[in-house]
């Protein structure tokens, strides 16, 4: 069990909502060789990359085995560069389509497996009902990114986020830095605007996730949804966010709100 519910019908929704934004973004480019921000890639190889995932989730479902990566940011990153040369892929209609077609293949497939069937994959072990929200983090970081790259406004909103949550709380587990946090012992409780709240205890590096405290909270961080995800996925910094009160913090410990995001590897 995941320490959130799923709202499946929200997360599939959202994610056939995405999908179809990022590959509208796409389609008409004349050249998808358009560097991407903060990023090695260029539109095209994102385009490329999502379309893969999605065949991969595809898989994963069905029960073929699948490894990709070792559930490191490193691993995740060689083997992304693996597949990226080996589909030399890189024309816009073609890549939307791909996204849009593995997308609703991945969302006909899973409708048909129990919620609590386990599954492997890149970002980690994690139930089959958390496989959409999963899917929705990783096409919304990246179409956030490609609509940088192309100056639109991010597709991301807050119901996004919450519907997001299930998944991010898993991958909490799964991307811990653990040479940052070996020697921690700290209890945080992120309160998602309008959402649910994640109760984050290290007791000496050892992380527990859990819907309500289990003793005293060293640090309370209020977070506007779409400010967090951004935050999180590395597409903005904290600064601007804080600023404007989109990020507060209280709390015996109010300063370990800054180095909250910085204990995890991004999905």
């Amino acid at each position: 069990m995941g320490v959130l519910m799923v709202d499946r019908v929200g997360a599939r929704e959202a994610l056939l909502d995405v999908t179809e934004k990022l590959a509208d973004m796409i389609r008409p480019l004349p050249d998808t060789a358009i560097p991407v921000p903060s990023s090695d890639w260029t539109v095209g190889e994102v385009a490329n990359h999502v379309a893969m995932a999605g065949q991969l989730y595809v898989d994963l479902v069905s029960g073929i085995p699948r490894v990709h990566g070792d559930v490191t940011k490193e691993g995740l990153a060689a083997a992304n560069a693996e597949w990226l040369a080996r589909d030399p892929e890189r024309r816009a209609d073609r890549l939307a389509e791909a996204i849009v077609s593995s997308t609703r293949t991945f969302l006909d497939s899973v409708d048909a497996r129990p919620a609590s069937q386990p599954v492997m994959t890149p970002a980690g072990k994690m139930e089959m009902d958390i496989l959409v929200p999963y899917a929705l983090t990783h096409t919304m970081m990246h179409a956030c990114a490609v609509a940088r790259a192309l100056g639109k406004k991010p597709p991301v909103r807050k119901e996004h986020v919450n519907l997001m949550m299930p998944f991010l709380a898993v991958g909490m587990e799964n991307f811990v830095l653990k040479d940052k946090t070996k020697d921690l012992t700290a209890s945080f409780l992120l309160h998602l605007r309008g959402g649910p709240q994640v109760a984050v205890t290290f007791d000496k590096g050892v992380l527990s996730l859990a819907t309500k405290p289990a003793r005293r909270v060293d640090c309370h961080i209020s977070a506007e949804p779409v400010a967090l995800f951004l935050v999180a996925m590395g597409l903005k910094k904290q600064w601007g966010p804080i600023a404007t009160g989109k990020l507060m913090t209280w709390g015996t410990k109010p300063w370990l709100a800054l180095q909250f995001v910085g204990l995890f590897a991004a999905p």
